[in-house]
C-alpha cells in the first residue's frame, strides 16, 4: 500500500517534487495538495492528476506524509491553522528555508517525524540538489523513503548537525545563482569579443553543463581534472592565472560564509529570537 502525500503549497518547488514522484510511480490518486490559489486548482490537477483542496486541513488530515511548501515567513501561521489534525505517525518535510526543526517541532506541538530540506531550483528539471536533516523522531525506515523521494527528482545528502545546513545552503542551495551570474560575465565577454548572444550563451552554458557532467561522473580529483586542461603556457594557464591574481579563492570563500551567515540569521529571525 502507497503512501498518502499532502503538499501544503503548491509552488514550483512542490510541482517538482510531485512531478519527480510521479515520474518515479506514485499514482495521482495518492497526491494531495492544499493552496488559498483556488484558480491553479484545476491546471494542477489536470497537470499531475491530484486532487486540490482549499483547507490544509483536508489535505493534511488525510495524510501519511506532508510536505510544507509555503514561505518561511508565513509557515508558523499555516501549521498552526492545521495543528489539530496532526497525527503522532505522520512524516512533515519541510522545504522552507532558514526553519529550524526546533521550530517546526514547536509549531506541530507532537513528537512527530520532521525532516528538513534544503533543495535547490534545479529540481525543476529534475537536476535538483538537496541537503537532509531529520529529527530524533524519524525512523531509518522513513530517512530511506524520503532519499528515494528526493532522488526522483535529483540527489540528495544527509547531515547529521543542523548548524550545517547553513553550509549546505551556501554550496547547493544558492549555489545556481552563482554559476548563473558566471554565465552572465562569460556571455557578455563573448559578446564584447564578437560574438552574438545566442553563441556566445550556447558555448558557455555547454562548458558548465560538460564540466559538471565531467565532475560528478569521473573518479579523478577536481584539481586532476582541471590540470589535464591546462597546458603549460597554454590559453588555459593564462585564464587561471588571471583568476588567481584577480583573487578568485578569496572572493568564493567570502560569498560563501556570507551566504552562510544570512542563513544563520534568518533561522533566528524565523525562530523568534
Amino acid at each position: 500500500m502507497s503512501l498518502k502525500i499532502a503538499f501544503v503549497g503548491v509552488g514550483n518547488m512542490a510541482s517538482a517534487i510531485i512531478g519527480g514522484l510521479r515520474a518515479s510511480g506514485y499514482a495521482g490518486e495518492s497526491i494531495v495538495g492544499s493552496s488559498i490559489n483556488v484558480a491553479e486548482h484545476e491546471a494542477l490537477e489536470q497537470r499531475f492528476g491530484i486532487t486540490m483542496y482549499q483547507d490544509n486541513k483536508d489535505a493534511v488530515a488525510q495524510a501519511d506524509v506532508v510536505f510544507l511548501c509555503v514561505k518561511p515567513n508565513l509557515l508558523g501561521e499555516v501549521v498552526s491553522e492545521f495543528a489539530e489534525v496532526v497525527r503522532d505517525d505522520q512524516l512533515f518535510i519541510s522545504v522552507a528555508a532558514g526553519i529550524e526543526l526546533k521550530a517546526l517541532e514547536r509549531w506541530l506541538a507532537k513528537p512527530v517525524a520532521v525532516v528538513r530540506a534544503m533543495p535547490n531550483t534545479p529540481a525543476l528539471v529534475g537536476a535538483g540538489m538537496s541537503g537532509l536533516i531529520a529529527n530524533q523522531h524519524t525512523t531509518s525506515e522513513q530517512q530511506q523513503w524520503v532519499s528515494e523521494a528526493f532522488d526522483s527528482f535529483g540527489s540528495h545528502a544527509w547531515v547529521d548537525n543542523e548548524e550545517q545546513m547553513h553550509t549546505v545552503t551556501a554550496l547547493s542551495g544558492s549555489a545556481p545563482a552563482y554559476f548563473f551570474r558566471i554565465l552572465e560575465v562569460m556571455i557578455e565577454a563573448g559578446q564584447a569579443q564578437g560574438l552574438d548572444e545566442q553563441t556566445s550563451r550556447k558555448l558557455a552554458t555547454q562548458a558548465m553543463k560538460g564540466a559538471a557532467a565531467m565532475a560528478t561522473t569521473l573518479e579523478d580529483d577536481i584539481a586532476q581534472l582541471r590540470r589535464n586542461i591546462t597546458s603549460p603556457n597554454g590559453t588555459t594557464q593564462a585564464a587561471l592565472e588571471t583568476l588567481e591574481e584577480q583573487g578568485i579563492e578569496g572572493i568564493i570563500n567570502a560569498a560563501l560564509t556570507s551566504c552562510a551567515e544570512r542563513s544563520k540569521q534568518l533561522g533566528k529571525e524565523f525562530a523568534g529570537e
